[in-house]
């Protein structure tokens, strides 16, 4: 299964990676897709396929243009379908939009697929165990796919596909030992129906951890004006700005584990269904853990950095 009884997350090589994100209100996301596609062409990564998880229009365009500029057109990419979550442009459009408008990809003119169908379609088809969830954005697609029924694609329900088909769950989301994080903020329910009830182990990469880890300079000192990333860099935070990597390590520990940046602390996360706030309870074992820094943040941006621009 690739992990212990105690829900331990052990990286297989390469691990098969659904990515679930809110691309567009930060350029982290966009540095996540970055690091993502560096550790596929190293062979450490297969992407099986990627997630919008706002109502924002402009998401799955901006993902489908990024994969298709990284020579991965063929990704699947499926997108929430919910009306009025997110969907302000003026303030969760910060450079999706641009980058949907300007690079080639499948959705200008159409919609995404379902995410939840795309979701059960991936789980159904691949290994058992063999799928690794990386949600860097609210977690409204999964708490979907966990109530999702039986159907053509699949006799499973959502949650029996998860408990069959996913390896491990690792979420950018809540803030340690407690505290309040923005994905979960902006909705509380799902943080608390998602981590109540995966029925797989989740590792939390949490606010505290990326905050420090300043990516993004070499997007300028190493890549043209027009690379769709620097672009999303440059549009979010300013041109030659470095921002907090919190998306970017959730995807390099679903690659690495926690190699030599990370150790984790398990036991299991309450999250707070009204504001999201969550508190940690030591247990050794328990479903979750979290990650607990043990370099100092510029090793890791050192290593984010040179994946970024690779």
């Amino acid at each position: 299964m690739g992990t212990n009884e105690y829900g331990r997350y052990i990286p297989s090589t390469p691990a098969r990676i659904i990515l679930d994100t809110d691309i567009g209100p930060d350029c982290d996301d966009a540095g996540a897709v970055a690091v993502l596609h560096a550790l596929e062409k190293r062979g450490e990564v297969r992407i099986a396929g990627m997630m919008h998880c706002t109502s924002g229009k402009w998401g799955a365009g901006c993902l489908d243009a990024l994969n298709r500029f990284y020579g991965r057109g063929d990704i699947p990419v499926g997108t929430l379908r919910d009306k009025g979550f997110l969907d302000d442009d003026n303030l969760y459009a910060k450079y999706n939009k641009v980058i949907a408008e300007t690079f080639p990809n499948r959705y200008r003119n159409e919609p995404a697929p379902d995410a939840v169908r795309l979701y059960r379609k991936l789980l159904a088809e691949g290994e058992n165990f063999g799928a690794v969830v990386v949600a860097i954005g609210p977690l409204l697609n999964l708490q979907q796919l966990l109530q999702s029924a039986p159907d053509e694609i699949s006799p499973l329900s959502g949650a029996e596909l998860v408990a069959r088909k996913v390896k491990h769950l690792v979420v950018m989301g809540g803030r340690f030992p407690e505290g309040e994080e923005w994905n979960f903020a902006m909705h509380p329910a799902s943080a608390r129906f998602v981590t109540d009830r995966w029925p797989t182990g989740i590792t939390f990469t949490g606010f505290e951890i990326g905050l420090d880890i300043l990516t993004g300079k070499r997007l300028y000192d190493d890549l043209p004006s027009g690379h769709p990333v620097r672009q999303c860099y440059a549009r979010f935070a300013g041109e030659g700005q470095t921002r907090s990597s919190w998306d970017l390590t959730a995807v390099l520990f679903a690659a690495r584990g926690g190699s030599s940046f990370w150790e984790t602390v398990h036991g299991r996360i309450d999250v707070d269904g009204e504001t999201g706030r969550s508190e940690w309870h030591a247990d050794s074992a328990g479903p979750h853990a979290y990650l607990r820094a043990v370099t100092g943040p510029e090793e890791a941006a050192k290593t984010l950095d040179a994946l970024m621009v690779e």
